[in-house]
């Protein structure tokens, strides 16, 4: 009887590991299944939008103006760069100095356009989206071929927006409205010269304005304006 029972028992326990084991793969198959087309879906709307961002923009990166629509696309597509920021923080810096007898202006624009040089230069590392392609010749083809950086998103966009912010929330004169047409027309030339495309632009111009508004607060929460 002993030995009955015990192979019962026995009997029961292999049925049972037998009935477990389909189940947890059939699970572990479904889970896979259902990770693999979230993971697809995913990748399908980020190849759709990308696909969809270079139809709208090449438009602009195909078109071939004279020389001279060239030079005032250059302008603004070079306004924001590296070496013209450093130049215009120098001069807040002077003006804050002699003219306002206090640095606290300084203080927020250099803040806020370090800060979004960090965000930016983070930003393109993690995503990784490659440059445009010179589609057609321009006079100034260096505009493009000097970038070396990823695509998405566009520092001078971003930086057009902090200095666009800055005037908005420093200077009480007209300049604050014209300087509102820097952020297009920044965005414009960055296309224009395939340096980026139209989506680089709009993220990295939303970012500048987050990020310029968001040190001018945290700032004035401080009472660093102070100084």
């Amino acid at each position: 009887m002993i030995a009955t029972t015990e192979n019962a028992n026995s009997s029961t326990l292999d049925v049972v590991k037998q009935e477990k084991v389909p189940v947890e793969e059939n699970f572990g198959k479904v889970y896979n299944s259902q990770m693999l087309e979230s993971k697809t879906c995913y990748s399908n709307c980020i190849t759709n939008l990308d696909n969809f961002d270079k139809k709208i923009s090449t438009p602009l990166q195909s078109y071939t103006p004279n020389i001279y629509i060239e030079i005032f696309f250059l302008i603004f597509a070079k306004i924001f760069n590296t070496i013209t920021v450093i130049v215009y923080l120098i001069l807040i810096l002077l003006y804050s100095l002699f003219f306002l007898k206090n640095i606290y202006i300084f203080i927020t624009v250099f803040f806020h356009v370090i800060f979004g040089v960090l965000v930016t230069v983070i930003m393109k590392k993690i995503i990784g989206r490659e440059r445009p392609t010179l589609l057609v010749k321009r006079y100034f083809y260096k505009v493009r071929t000097n970038e070396t950086m990823n695509s998405m998103p566009s520092g001078d966009s971003l930086q057009a927006a902090n200095f666009c912010m800055m005037f908005i929330l420093y200077f009480e004169n007209k300049i604050k409205f014209f300087s509102i047409l820097f952020i297009p027309m920044s965005m414009f030339g960055r296309v224009f010269y395939c340096c980026h495309y139209w989506f680089d632009c709009f993220v990295g111009a939303f970012l500048g304005l987050v990020i310029s508004y968001g040190s001018y607060f945290l700032i004035n929460k401080l009472n660093l304006n102070n100084f």
